[in-house]
């Protein structure tokens, strides 16, 4: 009898596999990171033959690790980063490198599009403001800067569709997924030749996958794909979610009412709805994995992407100390910020490395460094500019209506004491942290388990599986000083907006 469900998690860095017991417990976890690509400025791509022989090797990885036999393996769910690009051609071969969310390549045409009024038309179709990483933004500037490509589209999917696609040989896709991307008309969850036609992408609807249910199976493992991966031919796959919805249930967000804040490459910020929250204020409203359910976002990618760059780059010595010490980097970076006081000499940072919510040219800065400032000082600044960016995402959320009490916390940003208890500080809310971290591969995992007949619900697998380890109470005194920093954060925001725009027209010029 099967007793175990594998969840993957293929993010816009790492892809991530784990096998879960039918209660929920992680029963082992691998992972893989997959190279980013970043050809010109502005474009962040991987090549697709690599991110799927990846992934075949993190589950072939998980299951020979993990000691347990393919035919165990009840289902299967994939989640994944949204929107960007992972197109196949006519025969269902890779198009060209897949294009992923934090791309910024479309930022020129974004503002075109906002020029022409395109967000006030299209917003009623689609209930959500673009971004320059969007799915019909990226097809549009493919039509006019790589026509020939344009032309040999076959299927557009999304970077869990494409790993579906690979694992089952089925072309499908999930409205959670979808209703992202400014594709798809969501009042009424469908494709809308209009709405197509408003991009001037028209003949892009023949390309246009299945839509199913994130927890409906759309296909079952291939004999060429068990080979690849070692799972059991005709394992059931199931449609799988977005990356936001997966994260949310693996740590048992599945009611109105709940937040989930998702710390990891883009800041997510999420409230479960019965009903829509139509606002042009707000990110997005879209179907929610649940089809009962709609998901109120607010998010961008000004998220944790910016602490991997930073480590990357300038945390050797950190890196060396973790690894005398038998500690990952992050845990030494989270003691060289706790080791600095709260106060307004620690410089400011915007985390808008790979884009913003503010526009769509605007760039990372650090403000107020001075000669005696140390690394742990810009730490300090970069992990609160991670949190302040949530809360501006936040205070929206709140303006526009959904009202909540306590956030659970999740994303590799949770696995941190030091952050999540700066986010209880500065959203001034308790902020919960289960025992999942890596909650998208759980999420992907539970809606495997209703597809496969063993949950009834999302509400009975987050209940079963489901455990709160620690609550962060906010400090009172710390967050009337977070709130003055924040006040600074918002105020060279609103300085540097015409610095980021001329910034930007010199680097289209140096493109062309």
């Amino acid at each position: 009898m099967a007793r175990y469900l594998l969840g993957l998690d293929n993010g816009n860095t790492v892809c991530k596999a784990a096998l879960f017991d039918l209660n929920g417990r992680e029963i082992h976890a691998t992972s893989r990171r997959i190279d980013t690509l970043h050809t010109r400025p502005g474009w962040t791509e991987r090549d697709m033959d690599t991110v799927w022989q990846e992934t075949a090797t993190v589950i072939r990885d998980l299951i020979a690790g993990s000691g347990i036999r393919p035919d165990e393996i009840a289902g299967v769910g994939c989640t994944g980063h949204g929107n960007g690009l992972y197109l196949l051609d006519k025969t269902g071969q890779p198009l060209r490198n897949g294009i992923q969310s934090l791309d910024t390549r479309a930022a020129s045409l974004l503002d075109e599009w906002i020029a022409d009024d395109m967000p006030a038309r299209a917003y009623p179709h689609i209930w959500q403001n673009f971004y320059a990483g969007q799915a019909p933004l990226l097809l549009a500037w493919l039509k006019r800067h790589e026509p020939d490509t344009y032309a040999r589209i076959g299927t557009v999917l999304l970077c869990k569709d494409y790993i579906n696609y690979c694992l089952t040989g089925e072309r499908a896709t999930d409205y959670s997924d979808m209703g992202t991307t400014a594709l798809l008309r969501v009042p009424e969850k469908t494709w809308s030749p209009e709405l197509l036609d408003l991009y001037g992408i028209a003949e892009i609807a023949d390309a246009l996958p299945r839509l199913a249910h994130s927890a409906e199976v759309t296909g079952t493992v291939t004999a060429q794909a068990a080979e690849a991966t070692g799972l059991a031919v005709g394992t059931p796959v199931v449609a799988g979610m977005i990356d936001i919805d997966a994260g949310a249930i693996g740590v048992g967000v599945n009611r109105a009412g709940q937040a989930c804040v998702i710390v990891g490459s883009w800041s997510i910020n999420e409230v479960i709805a019965d009903e829509p929250v139509v606002s042009r204020d707000l990110f997005l409203t879209a179907p929610f994995a649940d089809p009962d359910r709609w998901l109120i976002v607010e998010a961008s990618t000004a998220g944790a992407a910016n602490l991997d760059w930073f480590v990357s780059q300038f945390c050797a010595e950190e890196q060396r100390e973790a690894d005398s010490r038998g500690l990952s980097v992050f845990d030494v970076c989270g003691e060289r910020v706790n080791s600095i006081p709260i106060t307004d000499s620690v410089p400011v940072f915007h985390p808008f490395l790979y884009g913003s919510n503010v526009q769509a040219t605007a760039r990372a800065g650090f403000y107020g460094l001075v000669g005696w400032h140390t690394r742990a000082h810009v730490l300090r600044a970069l992990y609160e500019g991670v949190v302040f960016s949530h809360l501006t995402h936040i205070e929206r959320l709140r303006q526009a209506g959904a009202q909540f009490n306590v956030v659970r916390l999740t994303g590799g940003g949770a696995r941190s004491a030091v952050w999540s208890q700066m986010f209880a500080d500065v959203l001034n809310v308790p902020v919960e942290v289960t025992d999942c971290f890596e909650s998208g591969t759980r999420g992907a995992a539970l809606a495997a388990g209703i597809g496969a007949g063993i949950y009834a619900s999302y509400a009975e697998a987050g209940e079963q599986s489901v455990i709160i380890e620690h609550v962060y109470q906010p400090n009172a005194a710390r967050h009337a000083i977070y709130q003055g920093r924040y006040d600074h954060y918002r105020e060279i925001e609103t300085a540097m907006r015409t610095p980021w725009r001329k910034l930007n027209q010199s680097e289209e010029k140096d493109r062309s």
